[in-house]
């Protein structure tokens, strides 16, 4: 199925996998992590200096855009349907090594809710992470429709 977009035929598929890609670029900014202590709060977002996943994210859901655009273009690239999976799969990782890892973080979620808890407070996800999760999603649904059309 495909919807007529400027004069130009655009997969279903194609608009899932840029919609996941635009929710990856949106998220970058936004806050990752929430922590509150004692009436204080603060937020760590996507973008701040000791949080690389956001930049990440932010890189990643731009090439899904590319990718998306380029089809729409009529630029061709192999595998464009499989391109789009792995790079949603590569946003859906970020935020998993965000949650248990530093490797892409100053501290890792986990790290911070422990900390929080021990001094009464509390650490929650933000939206960016959330936000970033489903659009990896959607880039790998829409490409994994792409996939399954050309099969």
């Amino acid at each position: 199925m495909a919807v007529n977009i400027a004069g130009k035929s655009v997969s279903i598929a194609a608009i899932v996998a840029a919609v996941g890609g635009i929710l990856a670029i949106v998220a970058a900014p936004l806050a990752w992590i929430s922590a509150s202590v004692g009436g204080q709060s603060d937020d760590v977002k996507g973008l701040d200096g000791g949080l690389i996943g956001g930049k990440i994210a932010l890189v990643l859901g731009i090439l899904v855009v590319a990718v998306v655009v380029a089809g729409i273009l009529n630029i061709k690239i192999p595998q464009s349907g499989a391109v789009l999976a792995c790079l949603g799969a590569l946003i859906l990782l970020v935020v998993v090594l965000v949650y248990f890892t530093k490797l892409v973080s100053d501290e890792s979620f986990t790290t911070v809710s422990d900390s929080m808890k021990a001094l009464g407070g509390s650490a929650s996800l933000g939206i960016g992470v959330i936000l970033a999760a489903v659009g990896g999603i959607l880039a790998i649904v829409g490409g994994g429709l792409i996939v399954a059309k050309k099969a």
